[in-house]
């Protein structure tokens, strides 16, 4: 199997190579896994972007960690780099307002057709998840980062 990755990989493809990255950190080869996990954030792989983004908060490089996040936002929208950004950036108005642009350029109509069900979900003061798809809850979140960022925006 791990041959067959490597094939796949060193041919281009990025999930094997990110696939090979956690292989190899699992194997305790870290200089391997770095390679192949630097291999794979240079193809573009959400995973392995966002898994180098968290080392890279985790070893307090907060600058090329926000980056990386912003990138991810502008690639997939992805509600934890979002998150992760108002996280690393509660003084950046500049990072706040990419975030908050990211969210408002998205016209959710997810988020505007399941209206009723988000109403329902509202007034019982709680998330019944179980009547809302991925992508509903996703809006939902995307509402509450927007709305921490303007707190955070008056505040400044």
């Amino acid at each position: 199997m791990k041959e067959q990755l490597i094939q796949w990989a060193e041919a281009g493809d990025s999930d094997c190579m990110f696939k090979l990255a956690t292989l190899y950190r699992d194997e305790g080869n870290t200089s391997a896994a770095d390679d192949w996990l630097a291999k794979a954030v240079s193809k573009k792989n959400f995973f392995a972007m966002k898994e180098y983004a968290t080392r890279l908060r985790e070893n307090g490089d907060f600058n090329e960690a926000v980056t990386l996040y912003k990138e991810i936002v502008q690639l997939t929208g992805d509600v934890e780099a979002m998150e992760a950004v108002v996280d690393l950036s509660e003084q950046d108005a500049e990072n706040l307002n990419f975030v908050l642009n990211a969210i408002n350029s998205e016209y959710n109509e997810i988020y505007l057709r399941d209206y009723r069900i988000l109403q329902r979900i509202m007034s019982l003061g709680t998330r019944r998840h179980n009547e809302c798809t991925i992508q509903t809850l996703q809006a939902i979140e995307r509402r509450r980062i927007a709305s921490r960022i303007r707190k955070l925006l008056d505040n400044n």
